[in-house]
């Protein structure tokens, strides 16, 4: 998926050589509304300018995963249950879920312009977004006990669609870059889990938050 994200990123510049076009990068921050961790990761994008005032972006943002604090417990049961003492066997757990946002939308520029000097800017975007959703089980004796497979899935995914806002500041400087700080905030108008396992759960809100921190450079 990252290797298709990446190649769809170069395409995009390839497309845009004779025209300006801005390649981004740095530290992004996907914060659920409720959930109190932030997802820490990497971000990737392209900007291309209508003028000075109008531009039209794509970012793409990966994160690390998150451990959820709930400890839930399940068994496990005897393979010979005829001769093994207990035949019931108390194993705990946790889920752990990451994300992957492919985001697009456009933004208005206010004070200095796209590429010049300080200014501020807002807009609109939709956004597709990945979740990856596993389970980590305790230690137990896997020669002699097993988990129901159908009971005890062990890993997951979320596809969402959102929509949402963004807003940021930015400062250029000249014949080098353009150092960004951005918000987006995002409300997921679909959600769909591929089994039980990634149902929604203690990791999962449809309210989102987005911080980016980066610097862009321009092409010509």
């Amino acid at each position: 998926m990252r290797n298709r994200i990446v190649l769809l990123l170069m395409l995009v510049v390839s497309f845009g050589l004779r025209a300006q076009v801005g390649i981004s990068a740095g530290v992004s921050s996907v914060k659920g509304f409720g959930i109190p961790k932030p997802y820490v990761g990497l971000h990737l994008g392209v900007e291309i300018p209508r003028d000075d005032a109008i531009s039209f972006y794509g970012r793409a943002s990966f994160s690390l995963p998150n451990r959820g604090d709930f400890q839930g417990t399940t068994y496990a049961t005897a393979i010979d249950q005829a001769n093994t003492t207990p035949y019931l066997q108390t194993v705990t757990y946790n889920d752990k879920m990451n994300y992957t946002v492919l985001e697009g939308g456009s933004r208005h520029y206010i004070g200095d312009g796209y590429d010049s000097g300080f200014g501020a800017y807002g807009g609109t975007n939709v956004s597709i977004i990945f979740n990856k959703v596993s389970r980590e089980y305790s230690d137990y004796d896997k020669t002699k006990y097993q988990l129901d497979p159908n009971q005890n899935l062990d890993r997951g995914s979320i596809f969402n669609l959102g929509v949402g806002l963004t807003g940021g500041v930015k400062n250029t400087f000249a014949g080098i870059g353009t150092l960004y700080f951005d918000i987006n905030v995002s409300y997921l108008i679909i959600s769909l889990p591929s089994n039980a396992l990634a149902q929604q759960g203690e990791l999962y809100t449809p309210l989102l938050f987005n911080f980016a921190l980066g610097f862009r450079r321009e092409l010509y």
